[in-house]
């Protein structure tokens, strides 16, 4: 016979439900690989851009340096690139009869990026240290040159504007370094110029050679300018040092970019594998629906095969229409759940190929499926095995046995070194994930077996609970479904949202121990021996630090003000307790130090009196001393000022106040983020799944109320007109509902917590240097969860009350 293909698809509609389902099921899957697919391609663009923004601009592209060279070579060498510099040897010009250490130099546009204190023009540029120490003035002019000083300006200092940062070694002075072993720049107004300095200056010089670029966003970017860059040079052929930069940043990039995409594939290959078994219950429900129209087809000769594509004709239309509104959502909303909004080229033709595979195999499952039920209801009646008696959450658990002994024995992944980005071990980074599905799957299967032991308990003195619980054992299936869902939401919320949280906070943490403080910067002895007083500004907030090998002399009344510290009370008290009373200075053993008396250079004799698992600076291994306990001071090795003040502000308040400083360190800025970051975006990407679950759960939760609608009205309605008040009736549907909510936010979160509590000191990216991770607070989250499933039980509850509210009692009794 001929089946009716054109009204298959108008057939559709009158399941409403059917179609909703269908399109909320396959948008929910393409939703999964399209993201998968872009968050992948961002994370590459996201990697370049953070390396990028830990570069010298200027160095971005591969570039030369070079030294030891005539002058004038080293001015043709310059003129060969975008922007060249020269600079001249450290000499003694001589200004008015004033010789003192100065170097000339020449880079285009350098004028336009100092300060000006006086004067301007095109003629030499003092900086303003050599104008004080040689008195030089508008005017002068160096001897054996006819060239004439035209402005003075102020000396750049550290940290310097993204224009300098690329010669900062030679344009910035060290105040606390030798005379002569570094100083600040005469420039000259042109590289012509350089050929009219004093003779003295003409014998050594140094170059640099960049070729700055704007900003690059991907990887298909980055590499073909690579490649040019590295032509260029070796065109070029000049005897100079080499330096590239970008090379190990695309490498770095795209190791992320790969790390990334190979821990999400299992997850995405699940979710799949989850979202086709739901469009299988999809088309079985649907044949249920349609089983008196598929039986009467085949009693007049239509196939298994045949009513499988009726199958496909009705529910093909809204599955591709869901693909497409998933693909659609996943572009819509990267800015929410991705690392970054900047994809590779061709990224979102290969998300909408994923999407097109996993609505193909959709349609495909729809089709079997409905083969598979036609034939087994219609041809073959034989007991089958049920998967449900197979005892996954066991085999779940000796996976997650082995995820574990990979996690503790591997950590992220390959031994790592400082500087390294890890290649992360794709079994070990499950472990918390399976522990989840783990405790879904035991959950379920529980709440199976007791709702089929239900039947035996009384409690009619609560009716409400006594209905609720009825009503849980007559939808054992949806009821279990949703748990199953509900405990996975929950669960891989839980654990990316703890794991993504925890790398943020242990980079954080581990800059503060590597620095000591916000910021910090190595000052001159004179103010530990209080011949330069610490600006005003800066009290309440910095502290003065000796630095002496495997020692710190600290400050017991200000250090608690800057440093970065777990427990300031507790180093507050430790410290004050440190009062000298003899010839041995008491001291705070850190972690693994010696428990002994020990003579360090510079120090006197220290006894440790107290201890602390760790310290600023220290790590695990160190001692701390009062400074009150050390007599003499101008024997510490060397004296920092620690900030909790940005590192800027810092520095603008000592060149303000007119204090010299160097080695500056930033602890915003102090050590490579990205191995942190490549974690927390994958597991950014799990919590993004866990918020697609928990809508899949709560839209199942309310299309199972909605199925049985006419059920809970005929219940609902019997039990008012028996005198059950609507108020017992409300409370009872919140029972039945919150019940599932409460025990999928419970389970979920105490899985979740569990898991993720071993996992976190593992997944640590930079084991050499400490705290290792520690598990954040969740508390926030929890709440929010507990909240939004407050809202869907409400809202569950409500939907079917409405149909008892609404029901007409013959018509139901009809």
């Amino acid at each position: 016979m001929q089946l009716p293909w054109r009204a298959a698809p108008k057939a559709a509609l009158s399941s409403p439900l059917t179609l909703l389902v269908s399109i909320v099921t396959t948008l929910l899957l393409g939703f999964v690989v399209a993201a998968a697919v872009l968050h992948s391609s961002a994370a590459g663009g996201a990697a370049l851009s953070y390396q990028q923004s830990r570069m010298c601009p200027h160095t971005v592209l591969p570039s030369l340096d070079g030294d030891g060279m005539e002058l004038s070579t080293a001015v043709e060498m310059a003129a060969r690139s975008d922007l060249g510099a020269v600079y001249t040897y450290i000499g003694r010009p001589d200004f008015n009869g004033l010789a003192t250490y100065g170097r000339f130099g020449y880079r285009p546009g350098a004028v336009d990026h100092l300060t000006v204190l006086q004067g301007g023009g095109t003629g030499l540029w003092v900086p303003q240290t050599i104008a004080i120490a040689a008195k030089v003035k508008i005017g002068d002019r160096p001897a054996g040159s006819p060239l004439a000083v035209t402005a003075i300006y102020a000396d750049l200092a550290h940290p310097v504007s993204d224009w300098w940062c690329s010669e900062s070694k030679t344009v910035v002075p060290n105040p606390l370094g030798g005379d002569g072993a570094s100083t600040s720049v005469i420039w000259v107004p042109q590289a012509a110029d350089l050929a009219k300095l004093p003779p003295d200056f003409s014998s050594g010089a140094s170059v640099s050679l960049r070729w700055p670029t704007e900003p690059l966003s991907t990887l298909a970017e980055a590499e073909p300018l690579l490649a040019d860059g590295n032509a260029r040079l070796s065109a070029l052929g000049l005897p100079l040092t080499r330096m590239d930069v970008l090379s190990s940043a695309i490498v770095a990039a795209r190791t992320s970019q790969n790390n990334v995409s190979s821990a999400l594939l299992p997850l995405v290959i699940i979710s799949v594998l989850i979202g086709l078994a739901g469009v299988g219950t999809v088309t079985v429900q649907w044949a249920q629906r349609r089983h008196s129209e598929l039986r009467l087809l085949w009693v007049r000769g239509a196939s298994p095969l045949a009513l499988g594509f009726r199958g496909l004709l009705e529910l093909g239309l809204p599955l591709v229409l869901g693909g497409l509104l998933g693909l659609l959502a996943a572009r819509l909303l990267l800015p929410l759940y991705g690392p970054g909004v900047v994809l590779e080229a061709g990224a979102l033709w290969i998300a909408a190929a994923a999407v097109l595979t996993v609505v193909v195999l959709s349609l495909a499952v729809t089709v079997l499926v409905a083969c598979w039920k036609t034939h087994r209801t219609f041809q073959k009646q034989a007991r089958s095995w049920r998967l449900a008696a197979v005892p996954w959450e066991l085999v779940v658990a000796a996976l997650a046995v082995l995820a574990w002994i990979r996690l503790s024995a591997n950590g992220l992944g390959t031994s790592l070194r400082s500087g390294q980005l890890p290649k992360i071990d794709v079994a070990a980074l499950t472990f918390p994930l399976l522990v989840v599905l783990a405790a879904a799957l035991l959950a379920t299967r529980l709440a199976r077996w007791t709702l089929a032991w239900s039947h035996r308990v009384q409690w009619w003195q609560v009716p409400a609970a006594q209905f609720a619980l009825r009503r849980l054992a007559a939808a054992v299936g949806p009821v279990t479904g949703v748990l199953l869902v509900g405990v996975l939401a929950v669960g891989t919320i839980a654990v990316g949202s703890a794991v993504a949280g925890a790398q943020q906070s242990s980079l954080d943490s581990k800059s503060g121990m590597y620095v000591g403080a916000n910021s910090s910067v190595q000052v001159p002895q004179d103010i530990a021996l209080g011949r330069v007083a610490l600006p005003d500004s800066l009290r309440g907030t910095t502290t003065l630090v000796g630095a002496s090998t495997g020692a710190l002399v600290v400050d017991p009344a200000t250090f608690t003000d800057a440093a970065v510290l777990n427990d300031p009370a507790e180093v507050r008290t430790l410290l004050a307790g440190l009062k000298r009373t003899g010839d041995i200075a008491p001291a705070v053993r850190i972690g693994r130090a010696p428990d002994k008396e020990i003579q360090i250079p510079g120090l006197p004799l220290l006894k440790p009196v107290a201890s602390l698992p760790s310290f600023p600076k220290l790590g695990t291994r160190g001692y701390v001393v009062a400074r009150d306990s050390v007599p003499a001071v101008e024997q510490v090795g060397s004296w920092h000022l620690w900030s909790s003040l940005p590192l800027s502000t810092l520095t603008a308040e000592l060149q303000t106040a007119g204090v010299h400083y160097t080695n500056v360190a930033d602890r915003a800025k102090v050590l490579d983020g990205l191995p942190f970051l490549t974690v927390e975006w994958t597991f950014g990407f799990v919590a993004a799944i866990g918020v697609v679950l928990a809508v899949v759960a709560a839209v199942a939760l309310l299309l199972a109320i909605e199925v049985r609608r006419r059920q809970n009205a005929v219940s609902g309605a019997l039990s008012t007109r028996m005198g059950m008040r609507t108020a017992v009736l409300w409370s009872s549907h919140l029972l039945e509902v919150g019940t599932i909510a409460l025990l999928a936010l419970a389970i979920g979160a105490l899985a979740s917590l569990v898991s993720a509590g071993f996992a976190v000191p593992r997944l640590d990216p930079a084991p050499w240097l400490n705290p290792a991770p520690m598990l954040p607070d969740l508390t926030s989250l929890l709440a929010i969860m507990l909240l939004c499933g407050g809202v869907v039980v409400v809202a569950a509850a409500w939907l079917a009350l409405r149909g008892v509210r609404t029901a007409r009692m013959g018509e139901l009794l009809r």
